[in-house]
């Protein structure tokens, strides 16, 4: 059994003790004591790898600074980043183009940024089939953030689904994909290539197929097809030596800080894998993508 447990994509900011309104209005002894108790949790259940998504109010810029003191190893982007009028702005800065780009990265590398985080496509739309939204950034703005990035040795974290997404993330050169629903083959072996670390977020829809959450009762066969879809994907990608990371998504819909990485793993187990290999993942591609 291994002792240490990362979780490769979670939100801090996202969670049931605080929402964004109260955070903003709240005294710094108030914020140490929310992001302790939850860093606190997931020490206790050995979970001491953390690596989040990013979110538009500096809480895991804190949370880093937090768990240095518990022993936890934390990285952040500090905030992500989005195009403006596209999905993604409540994790961050929504930018218009390279300009708008160039500014907000000099306050990241100011705020000492872990990892750049792109959101490049918007989510699995649960009410048609197929629909992630538009890649968001031309493959000129990507490449432009991708290279910034890389000569400042600041590691790629890119929000990206469907086939056209993840293509442009994979030839960009970006270190990891995250979520990377509804691809192909291609993509697939595009990632193997290149050792790029997937990082395929089951527990959000998982969990809400276990609920037979009744809020999505209209939803779950799209639902279900989407994650039937990813399992064999993830299959496939292993077999052909694609690096898998586990990330819960945290903070998510349905997804709690701590219990989703268990979540992710008892997928992972359901699908076919044994819980050795899912730890081994975990801990191996997991400390990669954190760069411990």
């Amino acid at each position: 059994m291994l002792s240490l447990i990362v979780d490769s994509h979670i939100h801090i900011a996202h969670n049931t003790l605080f929402n964004k309104k109260e955070w903003s209005n709240s005294t710094t002894d108030f914020k140490i004591n929310w992001i302790t108790k939850i860093l606190k949790d997931y020490k206790k259940n050995n979970i001491l790898a953390l690596r989040d998504g990013g979110d538009g109010i500096f809480a895991s810029c804190l949370a880093r600074e937090i768990a240095r003191k518990e022993g936890i190893t934390y990285r952040t982007p500090i905030f992500a980043i989005c195009k403006k009028d596209h999905y993604g702005s409540f994790l961050g800065k929504s930018i218009y183009g390279i300009e708008d780009f160039k500014r907000e990265f000099n306050i990241l590398k100011e705020n000492k940024l872990d990892h750049l985080k792109i959101i490049l496509t918007g989510m699995v739309n649960f009410d048609k089939f197929g629909d992630v939204g538009d890649v968001a950034f031309t493959y000129n703005e990507l490449e432009y953030m991708v290279k910034s990035a890389k000569e400042h040795g600041v590691p790629i974290m890119v929000h990206a689904n469907g086939c056209k997404g993840v293509s442009a993330a994979i030839k960009a050169g970006v270190d990891t994909i995250e979520h990377g629903f509804l691809i192909s083959d291609k993509e697939l072996y595009g990632m193997a290539e290149k050792g790029i670390i997937w990082v395929p977020t089951l527990s959000p829809l998982g969990n809400i197929i276990d609920a037979n959450d009744p809020k999505f009762k209209e939803q779950l066969d799209i639902i279900r097809k989407v994650y039937d879809i990813q399992t064999k994907n993830i299959i496939k990608a292993y077999e052909i030596g694609v690096k898998i990371a586990l990330g819960s998504d945290a903070g998510a819909y349905r997804v709690g800080h701590i219990n989703g990485i268990f979540d992710e793993i008892k997928h992972f187990e359901n699908i076919g894998f044994n819980k050795d290999t899912v730890l081994k993942m975990c801990l191996e591609n997991g400390s990669e993508a954190l760069k411990i």
